[in-house]
Formats: structure tokens, sequence, C-alpha cells
């Protein structure tokens, strides 16, 4: 993969999903960061319900350390793992009051600092809340990534967000997370992914590789058959 392909991987599916950014993710930094807990392995459209009962009820920083942790388990109920995510969110936001006043900083290393926060959603937050020219690597863009050639198949965390902000173009790196998830939720999934469907088919080196593979060898003709 070059990057006049990947370019062209961008606009097609740029022009397939021209898609509004979820609520929890295109708002202020703090709650950037808490829509980031709440959202782990759940859906954005119940992730979305989670954030907007949370910040309605409780709009603040502040308003959510005075909270209890069963109130917020209550409101963030629609997300999986809400027991451990309402733990998550009192420490963090605990965390951010008393080193930063309350407001998440706009550097990667002390978003770093904050308990239960991973490199992911630091980058979440330093991309859609910061417009930091970043990308946040979660399984999706993982998979995706590798998928494409853009890095290697044992590339960790690092690799991977290093090898695509190389490769796209500077304009468009804070949107690949966003684009990514999207294909690599209706398509590009990790397993059994619809190749059949893939818009970007003829470009993607993971899907040449299995052709190879699936190609029938030619029977070897010996002289004198």
């Amino acid at each position: 993969m070059n990057r006049e392909k990947f370019a062209q991987v961008i606009r097609i599916l740029e022009a397939k999903y021209p898609r509004e950014l979820p609520t929890h993710i295109r708002e202020d930094p703090y709650r950037t960061l808490i829509g980031c807990i709440l959202s782990a392995r759940t859906k954005d459209e119940f992730t979305d319900k989670a954030y907007s009962a949370l910040f309605t009820r409780y709009p603040t920083p502040k308003d959510i350390l005075a909270a209890s942790e069963e109130e917020i388990r209550q409101l963030i109920k629609p997300v999986n793992f809400y027991i451990t995510k309402a733990r998550r969110i009192k420490q963090a936001t605990a965390y951010i009051i008393e080193h930063f006043n309350g407001r998440v900083p706009d550097d990667r290393a002390k978003i770093l600092e904050v308990p239960g926060i991973g490199e992911k959603c630091a980058d979440i937050v330093l991309s859609y809340a910061f417009g930091h020219n970043t990308v946040a690597v979660d399984t999706h863009v993982d998979t995706v990534a590798k998928r494409l050639g853009v890095c290697p198949e044992d590339a960790e965390y690092e690799e991977v967000k290093r090898a695509l902000e190389t490769m796209a173009p500077k304009e468009k790196i804070w949107s690949l997370n966003n684009l990514f998830v999207e294909f690599g939720q209706q398509i590009c999934t990790k397993n059994n992914p619809k190749c059949y469907l893939c818009p970007i088919y003829d470009l993607c080196e993971w899907c040449g590789k299995q052709l190879r593979r699936k190609k029938p060898k030619q029977k070897t003709t010996h002289k004198g058959e």
C-alpha cells in the first residue's frame, strides 16, 4: 500500500460513510473522555443514551464527583460493564479535579496519567476535542490498517498509529478513526469479513492474498501423457 492508493481508499470510504460523529466524541474534552470510557465494547446508540442521561443529570465534573457510584450506575445502565465503568468515571473525575483543576489537559502524557485512560482514549480526546492531527487505534482501525498492508500483522498500537499518520494526507488523519470504525463494523469485520461487499476490494492486500491462496494449482503435464 502506497500513499496514493491509501488516499484513494479514504476517498472511497468517505463517499460510502458520510456520517455525523456520535455525540459522545464531539463535545468538550472532559465529556469526550467520559464518553470514551462509556463506549468501550458498546454500540454507539447505547453509549449515546448513557452519555445523555449522565450529563443531563450531572452536567459538570464536580456534579459527577458529588454523585454516588450507585447513582452513576443507574444512569449508564445501557452500556456494557456499567458497574466497572461507573467506578472508572468516578476515579477519572476525581483525578482530573485534583490534578488538573477539573480540566482535561491538552497533553497526551498527562491524559495517560488519568486512572483507567489508555492510549486509544487519550488519542480520541486529542483528536476530536482538541483538534490534533492524530488517529486513535481501536480494534476496527487495527484490523483495517493491517489488511490494507499499512503496517505489519504483528504491529502494536504505536506502530499502527505512526504508520497511519505517515500514510494519510495530513488533513485526513483525524477522521481515520471514525471512518475505519464504521467500515470495520459493517464490512471489514475481524471475523468473517464481507469481502464480497467491499468497496475497496481491489486495493486491499489481504483480499489479494486470500485470492492467491484459493487459486487452484495448475496440473503439471508430463511428456508422454
